[in-house]
């Protein structure tokens, strides 16, 4: 990989752009599927709403949420991507015990320490093709684009299957951002990518 950042190689911005597509088709997959179980309540009996239609609404609405919540991370994924090049086989990859999926990525300032990035785990998150995949050993090659002390992409080789992964401080507000071990420079960039790195 001789790109400056990630998204300078046309194949991520292709990968990027297979994913928005793939992300937003199921958010409108799930608002039409909300007109459907719409037809279907008005279209059947009374005690088939409590039985049947309510709780299929409870659990669309969990994956519609999940769905939006993909598509909105779609903007901070191409942001890391313009920040950050790919950085190629540093990644381990392996399943945690609570079903999610777990990155270790060397620190970029001591790389004989690895940092954890994870994803999966909630509910709803278990077919999910990170999960799957490397649970079965699908996926054993990782690329990785952004700062593990932050956030990242993560794709398979190629690049496909794009996923944004971030650690907690580094987005919530609530939290106190990292600023102990990480340079001037590293900040920066992670400043640029859309982390909360604190004041200098």
């Amino acid at each position: 990989m001789h790109y400056k950042t990630a998204w300078e190689d046309p194949a991520t911005r292709q990968a990027w752009r297979r994913t928005a597509m793939f992300r937003c088709g199921a958010v409108l997959g799930w608002i039409l599927g909300f007109f459907a179980w719409l037809f279907a309540v008005v279209m059947t009996p009374v005690w088939l709403v409590w039985v049947l239609w309510m709780p299929m609404l409870c659990v669309g609405i969990w994956y519609a949420l999940l769905a939006v919540i993909s598509a909105a991370s779609l903007t901070g994924t191409r942001r890391v991507l313009r920040v950050y090049p790919w950085q190629v086989g540093i990644t381990e990859v392996r399943s945690k015990k609570n079903g999610g999926t777990q990155f270790l990525v060397p620190n970029p300032e001591r790389p004989e320490k690895t940092v954890g990035l994870g994803y999966g785990g909630a509910i709803g998150t278990g077919r999910h093709f990170w999960v799957r995949a490397v649970k079965s050993g699908q996926v054993t090659t990782v690329w990785f684009a952004g700062d593990p002390r932050y956030l990242g992409v993560m794709a398979t080789p190629g690049p496909r299957n794009l996923l944004q992964v971030a650690q907690r401080e580094a987005m919530d507000s609530r939290m106190s951002p990292r600023k102990r071990g990480v340079s001037p420079e590293a900040r920066a960039l992670a400043r640029a990518a859309g982390a909360r790195v604190g004041e200098d």
